[in-house]
């Protein structure tokens, strides 16, 4: 009699272990992250092994918008505020974990055995729509933003971009195109700079999104524009002691090189040198001229355009923030262009844009140089 109601008690035991509801552990993850990445190559696979029979695992790509709002919830569902949330980021029952390998690494299976000790419950859940909205806005106010418009503007005024926008005035004035036709040809250049420039860093972004898979790539990636934006400080430090010793730009690392700074001036002449009467030729003319001249000054611009992309796809909280901030970065960078067209229409002559250029040559460099520093700092704290 003994033993059956030993049996009984055994079987009984084991069918409520069955039965019993498994753990839900919850991970949140970027694949641009390389402590992500480094989590799911060295730790994810061997957690989930080790918990397959007990724990329901469910990875969340934070690159998907609709994950991210989960995973502010979820964060905000733990008390955590909203300058504190991080990624990578785990939920198991009543434990909260943010980091790898600090607390990932070291405590998710405590928080495991915890919560099938207790039978805590994930606490993943949505929250009403005010609540995220006042999420959405919080996101926003993060240092970032304001890099992005910094390096945006920076660029804009850098000697590469200012060379090229006095050069396109000054051949305008020298073709004697009307105040209209500036306006038209003016406008019509800025769209075209300002496409570009987002095409340009939407290739960037799609490279970064697809080697999401490959986590020693994107770190490399993210080391190697980090050193670059290193090296760039260098210089622009050189230039600026250069320049402060000469008072003259030859010699000069941070520039468009002479070959460049010549095709430029060609694209110029063949799409614009013949005015055309047809409004619609001389638009199209403008557009692919600052299609052309934009592609070809990337070169030089893009040794801020290229960091400031990678950084924001370091904090890629949701895919259309990322988009925010890159259509945000080339406004800022169009923005001393349309301040150029501007007071050239209410009739500042060419020569004092040069003059301005000479005279604030040395302030532009030390700018530069504080963006690759900021930019290298950023990118570092987040490698």
């Amino acid at each position: 009699m003994k033993k059956i109601l030993c049996c009984l008690l055994v079987t009984f035991a084991a069918l409520t272990a069955f039965a019993a509801e498994k753990v839900e552990y919850v991970l949140f993850v970027s694949p641009s992250c390389v402590h992500c990445n480094k989590l799911k190559h060295e730790y994810w696979d061997s957690l989930k092994e080790k918990y397959k029979d007990t724990v329901n695992f469910t990875e969340y790509d934070l690159s998907v918008p609709e994950n991210n709002l989960l995973f502010n919830q979820t964060a905000q569902a733990y008390g955590i505020p909203a300058d504190k949330r991080g990624y990578p980021a785990a939920a198991v029952g009543s434990t909260y974990l943010m980091g790898y390998p600090t607390e990932i690494g070291t405590y998710s299976e405590a928080a495991i055995e915890k919560a099938q000790l207790l039978g805590e419950k994930t606490n993943v859940r949505a929250l009403a729509q005010d609540q995220v909205q006042q999420t959405a806005r919080q996101a926003f106010q993060k240092i970032t933003f304001w890099a992005i418009i910094g390096s945006g503007l920076v660029d804009g005024i850098n000697p590469c971009a200012f060379a090229v926008i006095v050069f396109f005035i000054s051949f305008l004035t020298v073709y004697k195109y009307t105040r209209c036709e500036i306006v038209l040809v003016g406008a019509s250049y800025c769209v075209a700079v300002f496409a570009a420039y987002l095409l340009l860093g939407l290739g960037v972004f799609k490279f970064l999104y697809a080697m999401r898979g490959f986590a020693y790539v994107i770190k490399a990636f993210y080391i190697f524009t980090a050193a670059l934006c290193l090296l760039f400080f260098v210089l622009a430090i050189y230039d600026f002691i250069l320049y402060k010793k000469t008072n003259k730009t030859d010699g000069m690392i941070l520039q468009l090189p002479h070959a460049l700074k010549v095709r430029i001036h060609k694209i110029m002449g063949f799409f614009l040198r013949d005015k055309q009467k047809n409004t619609v030729r001389l638009v199209l003319a403008a557009l692919a001229v600052g299609f052309c001249v934009s592609l070809v000054e990337a070169v030089c611009t893009g040794q801020v355009y290229v960091p400031t992309c990678v950084l924001i796809m370091q904090d890629p909280a949701l895919r259309a923030k990322a988009a925010f901030y890159l259509v945000l970065h080339n406004l800022m960078f169009i923005l001393p262009l349309v301040t150029v067209f501007v007071l050239a229409l209410i009739g500042y002559e060419s020569k004092g844009f040069n003059d301005f250029f000479k005279k604030h040559l040395g302030l532009m460099k030390i700018l530069l140089c504080l963006v690759f520093l900021a930019l290298f700092i950023l990118l570092v704290g987040n490698i």
